[in-house]
């Protein structure tokens, strides 16, 4: 089994789904199974051409907040493929799903903001601890993987290769 799938399988093991990663993967979405709903994404592209700067994407899926005072609560980090629009909303195909670790309280997907090795990289996605606003880098990595294209596949990374901007730093 790949380094990959056992993280998966790993992580899966933290948060028991009633939907799993292949119940999304190679499926148009929206609408999305179970109950989720997008959270949040981004837009991720090996062109440089506008008109393709949303030919695929990283985002995180997750169940509504159980009442009106909760938060959503996250499930997967998901890559998609623009598939189309049906109006306003775009269309994916999902081309890869990961567990989101869900024993992580204090840790928040971002993606964009991310390096590899001191060096920047638009494709990477990390599930990172924001907590401090004393410093420029968010070191504590509770997972990273970078965006291979063009087949929309997680490469996973090595946390502590990675660090991501802290948008809360007072410096910036």
């Amino acid at each position: 089994m790949g380094a990959t799938r056992v993280l998966a399988w790993s992580m899966s093991m933290l948060a028991p789904l009633s939907v799993a990663t292949t119940d999304l993967v190679g499926k148009v979405m929206p609408p999305y199974p179970g109950g989720l709903d997008e959270l949040g994404g981004s837009c991720v592209s090996d062109s440089t051409d506008p008109e393709h700067v949303c030919d695929y994407s990283i985002g995180v899926l997750a169940l509504p907040a159980a009442d009106s005072e909760g938060e959503p609560v996250p499930r997967f980090v998901v890559a998609g493929q623009l598939a189309g629009r049906d109006g306003p909303r775009a269309q994916w195909r999902i081309t890869d799903a990961l567990p989101y670790p869900t024993d992580r309280p204090g840790y928040y997907l971002q993606f964009g903001t991310c390096r590899v090795n001191g060096r920047d990289d638009a494709r990477v996605a990390a599930i990172v601890r924001q907590h401090d606003t004393s410093t420029e880098w968010l070191k504590d990595v509770a997972w990273a993987g970078r965006l291979h294209l063009p087949d929309g596949r997680f490469d996973v990374l090595e946390a502590r290769t990675v660090d991501c901007i802290n948008e809360a730093y007072y410096g910036l």
